[in-house]
């Protein structure tokens, strides 16, 4: 029977001005690990629903993104391969995201395939210079989990299906949450 093990690390990435806050934080599932041991998890996948929640706090409007860093942009890293039947070029995308907050302020609803960090793709915000929004899609006021927490925590989802085209053995990848000031 082929075996593919993925596991995610993730890393948080914050840029801050002098005397303002802004901080993200993983408060759940920080290293997960899907295993692939039978036909039919190939085939139809698996989901990890609400496996990791970040938090954010700010005393600035703020854009949130996420991707992926590996060794060679856009693919998975090969730690470990159990035979040369299939590729081992994975490409990030057969992992999907889905980042709801309570108050339904990700621009991004439904599941997303990962891209590398290069590219990202904006939970809240974008690259411009965006207006101030105090409620609901794309929320990025000041605030914190505890005392906003529809608008400043969310619930992150990951979808993963390889199919049988790829080589047994372990992969990696590194995803990044980034919050960054609106500038």
């Amino acid at each position: 029977m082929r075996a593919l093990i993925i596991i995610l690390v993730f890393q948080i990435t914050c840029f801050w001005s002098f005397a303002q806050t802004l901080d993200l934080a993983i408060t759940k599932g920080t290293d997960l690990v899907f295993t692939f041991n039978n036909m039919r998890a190939y085939t139809t996948g698996s989901i990890l629903g609400n496996a990791s929640e970040i938090t954010v706090e700010s005393t600035v409007e703020w854009d949130l993104y996420i991707g992926t860093e590996t060794g060679v942009p856009g693919m998975w890293d090969l730690i470990q391969s159990y035979s040369s039947a299939g590729s081992d070029n994975i490409p990030v995308g057969i992992m999907e995201v889905r980042a709801n907050s309570p108050g339904l302020t990700s621009q991004e609803a439904s599941f997303f395939p990962l891209q590398d960090i290069s590219n990202p793709t904006f939970l809240i915000g974008s690259n411009a210079n965006d207006a101030s929004i105090g409620s609901g899609l794309g929320t990025n006021n000041s605030g914190d989990a505890l005392s906003d927490p529809f608008t400043h925590k969310f619930r992150i989802s990951y979808k993963l299906k390889p199919g049988l085209t790829y080589s047994p053995g372990i992969y990696t990848m590194t995803i990044l949450f980034t919050i960054a000031e609106d500038l």
